[in-house]
């Protein structure tokens, strides 16, 4: 079972059973519906700048000044996390989940194994920079599809498409469990081939 948000028009058919539901939010023109969550809190608006979750997050990509000189120091505190778990990290950057941490990996040409300790900063600065474009590009559709590769709306260069051809060099996309949660990595080999130890 995997989390997710929904939005809704009111009235509209939910694409998951109600029992799967964990928070609804309605207001005039939206139901919005968080499915799966193994955990929820509501918390008064005072308490967010005290409460223990949030303070250890890491800075949020969608934020209006996302810092990307304090993320860069969080990645480099974890050198020897493989980027595909580091991405996952909501204490080292808040607002990746596991379809943009294989895209963004794919777009950066980074391996997923690679640990965070074996890419240059400038290499960590682009990836970054790639992160933040991603979501704030997929935040700002509002239409719930997610879309990576710039050349067809609604497409993702990875992300569930194993065994199909790369779209770049028409290799067959992988998949492998990774991390300690065993979340599913999709990548290309080719287009992202392991990194030299530094």
């Amino acid at each position: 079972m995997w989390r997710a948000w929904h939005r809704y028009a009111p009235g509209e058919r939910w694409r998951k059973p109600p029992s799967q539901a964990r928070v609804v939010l309605e207001v005039a023109d939206h139901v919005v519906v968080l499915f799966n969550a193994p955990v929820a809190e509501l918390v008064r608006e005072r308490v967010l700048e005290t409460h223990p979750g949030l303070t250890r997050l890491g800075p949020d990509l969608l934020a209006p000044e996302f810092d990307a000189a304090e993320a860069l120091v969080r990645l480099r505190a974890r050198a020897e996390v493989p980027l595909g778990e580091v991405l996952l990290d909501q204490q080292a950057l808040a607002g990746i989940g596991n379809v943009f941490k294989s895209e963004i990996l794919f777009v950066e040409r980074l391996d997923p194994w690679t640990r965070v300790g074996d890419v240059d900063d400038a290499g960590l600065t682009r990836l970054l920079a790639t992160a933040e474009r991603l979501l704030r590009e997929n935040a700002a559709t509002g239409a719930g599809r997610r879309t990576t590769s710039a050349d067809v709306a609604g497409r993702l260069w990875v992300y569930g498409r194993v065994g199909r051809p790369c779209l770049r060099c028409r290799r067959p996309i992988q998949a492998r469990r990774q991390g300690r949660d065993n979340r599913l990595t999709y990548w290309c080999p080719t287009c992202q081939p392991p990194a030299a130890p530094r």
